[in-house]
């Protein structure tokens, strides 16, 4: 079985919701050296959901998962990010200005999904 890949940034804390719907929470934060390095995290696991289940959306309108993705300054300003799903990018065009950044990712889906997620990324073959 071919071990998960290192995760340095993101540590994800499940829960469900008792009617079928898992999300994993993480939140990162650093300095805005260390940029580069989240966002390919963020992008390796966001590729891997987009590969494995198509472009997220809204659970209600039958996407197979979802993802709330935000991102603020050291000082707690909003910024922008954005999951490009088609071009498997993370845009975040202030992020490089900042001195700190908390990166918040939240994704959701059927148990199956995240069990899946679980597997692919924590080592979690429950």
């Amino acid at each position: 079985m071919k071990a998960p890949p290192m995760l340095d940034y993101l540590d994800f804390d499940t829960s469900d919701d008792g009617e079928g719907c898992t999300s994993l929470d993480a939140m990162a934060y650093t300095s805005a050296a260390h940029w580069p390095a989240l966002s390919a995290e963020v992008r390796q696991v966001l590729a891997w959901c987009s590969d494995a289940f198509g472009s997220p959306g809204p659970l209600d309108e039958g996407h197979a998962w979802d993802l709330d993705l935000q991102l603020q300054s050291g000082a707690g300003d909003a910024l922008a990010l954005l999951w490009d799903a088609q071009q498997r990018q993370l845009l975040a065009p202030q992020a490089a200005q900042q001195t700190a950044l908390q990166l918040s990712l939240t994704l959701s889906g059927p148990d199956p999904f995240a069990q899946q997620v679980a597997a692919q990324f924590l080592g979690d073959t429950e």
